[in-house]
This record gives structure tokens, sequence and C-alpha cells, in this order.
């Protein structure tokens, strides 16, 4: 999965409790860091008003995208003018069968996730500022924070912060969500029953969203996982105001089917797509229950976009159904792994030309 980490590193012993107070290390959590940067529910309007994205290789993005479809020619290929197009050729046609998709389940919002430091976090505020269904997914994981892509340092977090508090006190601010993806021995940490470093995002950095990725690829041995059930239980049951997201692959899935048996009001799921036939992804059928939030990711880039949420919204089928997307691996280029602000613009004008989400968050 290219959403993953490119190392299998294998710990599960000899976890080391996440750092307190102040730290000279950039790359250590520490409690320095004010509330607020997700403190507040989803909310913010999908105008698709203007701003410019601006991308490293590509340049500034001006103007805005419109809500609805935008004109497609009879080639196929979107009408010069009709919308502003990240791609020389124009868009794909859409799929006959887009208009399921919203009747298929309800989004909940988009996740990018892997953030780092070659974001200005100016960017991240416009961003979101047009774009509320956008959730920002920033990775965890001790060994690599501020050292490799797709793990940001804390030094830039101290800085988005401030970006933010400079626009609070400015007028008018639409809240920006975040969410924590904890790899490594953090996640391993929570697991056994340790709640400090959840505690420390919540109450410091304002984190309302913890998603748990025990695999390989995120630094975790997923051996005898199901050995977690009742310290992991314990933290999601008294922690009610985070929402936990658990990772559900081939991999996960002693721990996290024991989970969907009792199943928790603040515990969601996220499915990571399995291999089917030919090399198409396989999007698994979410657990019954109709109030548990569930999010699909891996093997989702704007090439395909439109087609996976057909098969998502096949396996959903469900209009009450809150269902998230996460993007990563599909949203980065090049050898350095950067994150890529014309995928994201790319990704943004298919939902556009879908109608997702149907209307803004409230």
């Amino acid at each position: 999965d290219n959403d993953n980490d490119n190392d299998n590193n294998n710990n599960n012993s000899n976890s080391t409790p996440p750092p307190k107070g102040n730290s000279n290390n950039n790359n250590n959590i520490n409690t320095t860091f004010s509330p607020g940067l997700g403190s507040n529910p989803p909310g913010g309007a999908a105008s698709f008003g203007g701003f410019a994205l601006k991308s490293r290789r590509a340049g500034p993005f001006k103007g805005g995208m419109q809500v609805g479809r935008p004109t497609v020619a009879a080639s196929g290929q979107c009408s010069p003018g009709s919308h502003p197009c990240p791609w020389p050729s124009g868009c794909e046609p859409m799929p006959t069968k887009a208009s399921e998709v919203r009747e298929a389940f309800k989004m909940s919002f988009l996740c990018l996730s892997g953030i780092d430091d070659t974001i200005p976090p100016r960017t991240i505020c416009d961003i979101s500022q047009e774009f509320g269904f956008i959730e920002w997914g920033i990775n965890f994981r001790q060994e690599k924070q501020g050292k490799e892509p797709r793990y940001a340092s804390l030094a830039w977090l101290r800085q988005l912060r401030e970006e933010i508090e400079n626009r609070q006190q400015t007028g008018k601010f639409a809240p920006i969500h975040f969410s924590a993806h904890l790899g490594g021995e953090y996640c391993i940490d929570v697991m056994k029953g340790d709640a400090s470093l959840v505690r420390t995002l919540w109450e410091e950095y304002g984190f309302l969203r913890i998603r748990l990725s025990p695999t390989r690829a995120r630094g975790v041995n997923s051996n005898h996982l199901k050995q977690y059930l009742p310290t992991l239980k314990y933290v999601i049951q008294a922690l009610q105001q985070i929402e936990f997201v658990l990772e559900v692959s081939k991999e996960t899935k002693a721990l996290s089917f024991a989970l969907m048996d009792e199943p928790q009001p603040n515990l969601s799921f996220l499915y990571v797509y399995e291999d089917g036939s030919k090399g198409e992804p396989l999007r698994a059928k979410p657990l019954p229950h109709p109030g548990i939030h569930v999010g699909y990711s891996g093997c989702l880039d704007a090439d395909n976009l439109k087609k996976e949420l057909l098969k998502i919204g096949a396996s959903v089928n469900s209009l009450t159904r809150p269902v998230w997307i996460d993007l990563e691996g599909g949203i980065r280029s090049g050898k350095s792994d950067d994150f890529d602000l014309r995928k994201v613009w790319a990704c943004l004008c298919v939902l556009a030309d879908m109608g997702l989400p149907r209307k803004p968050l409230a």
C-alpha cells in the first residue's frame, strides 16, 4: 500500500511514555502547544470560492471551483472556461452512475494525510477556509518526526498554531480540522493502555480524532494484536470526547474484528483496501451497525477516485451512514515523496463534479 511508510520496523516492546513538558528536541511530542487546532466541531462552508493553491512544481491555481457539475463537452472533456481545471487535457467524463454515490452514503469529510513542513501553514489555513469538509491528517512517529516526508516537525506545528491564532484575532475564521495518526511506539503505548499521549494531543494540541495504525509498515509488530483488546478498550472508554480510529485490514483483523463485536460510540473504523482480481482494489462492506463512523483509504488518487467512490458507495449503500475518504500516497509525487497540491486540487475537482459533499458540514 503506497499510503504506508517504506520501512517495516517491528517494535513492540520496551515502550517509553511520550516525553512531558518542554523539550529541546523538536522531534519529540511535548506539551507546549496550546489548544485550538481541532477543538471545534466540524464546520465551515464548502464554498469552492476563489483562492490560490500553490504547488512548488505547478505554480498557483487561481480562481475557484463552482458548486455542481461543470459543463462537459461531447468529447468527454470539460468545456474551456467551464471551471478551473488543473489538467491541460481537461477533466475525464463523468460516470453515468455518479449520482448513485450521493444516494449511497453521506460523505462526512475528505482527510488529506501526511502533511509536513513542505506546506506553509498559511496554505493550510487558506484551503480550510474555502473547503470546510477537509481534514488534515498529521502522522506521529517519534523516530521519523520532522526527519522524513509525511511527518511534520513540531516546530512546523507551532508555526501553524501561530498562523491560526493570528487569523482568529483578525475576525471571522472557520474551524480547521485535524486528526493525529499514531504509528510506532506511540501507537503501541495507547494500545497498552497509556492515555498520556492522547490526553496531550487533545488538551494541548486540540486533536479530537486519533487514528491508530498497528501495522508493520507503520512500525508496529502486528502479531498478537488481540492481546491489547482490554487495555485499548479501557482507553477508548475513558476518553469519550475523543474519536478513535482503528485501521481495518487482514493484518489488524484480530483486534479490529474483536472491537466490532462490542462497538463503542467513539470508535470508528478505517477500511484499508485489499487486492482483488486483476489488481483491482476491493472495498469491504462496513460493519452493520449504522451509527458507527467509517472511512476508506488506500489506492486512491485523482485518476481512479470516481470509480472507487462508486465501489465504496455500493459497499456502504446507506444514505444515513457517515463515511470519510482518506488520501495519502495518491497526493504525493516524485522520488522525494512531496505533498503535491496539484493532485489535491485534482481530487477536489472530482468531488465537485460528483456533487460531494452534498452540503456544507454543520
